[in-house]
């Protein structure tokens, strides 16, 4: 694994053609493809042809806000619709929501383990 989360999914061989799911249980969980990849990040076609930009920091701060809100839980799951997750990718996404896309990419570094059950979970990845 290397350091850097952006990097991860760069070299993901399949990034460009690969179909990711939102963290969504059964049926509400909705696809998502990377379109681009650049220097500042990422760029997502959703389910109904959206477009959604996806700064590099988001990641980082993804996994920062999962591993502080982790720490007061026995398992470190934290709900995806949590107020404080959101609001802090939130804060990176210049008021986008999107930890339904964030944390699926993190999923795909192994950096994230996903929950996709009624409410939805997720926390870092444990060795082993």
């Amino acid at each position: 694994m290397l350091n850097d989360p952006f990097e991860e999914l760069r070299v993901l061989p399949d990034l460009l053609t690969r179909s990711f799911k939102t963290p969504g249980a059964g049926a509400s969980a909705r696809p998502f493809r990377v379109t681009r990849i650049d220097l500042e990040g990422l760029e997502l076609k959703t389910s109904r042809g959206g477009r959604v930009r996806v700064r590099q920091d988001a990641l980082y701060t993804a996994l920062k806000a999962l591993e502080d809100l982790g720490s007061v839980e026995p398992e470190g799951w934290v709900r995806v619709s949590d107020d404080t997750l959101q609001a802090v990718l939130q804060s990176e996404a210049r008021g986008q929501g999107y930890a339904s896309y964030v944390l699926p990419l993190l999923e795909a570094t192994g950096r994230v383990e996903l929950r996709r059950l009624r409410p939805a979970h997720a926390r870092l990845s444990r060795p082993g």
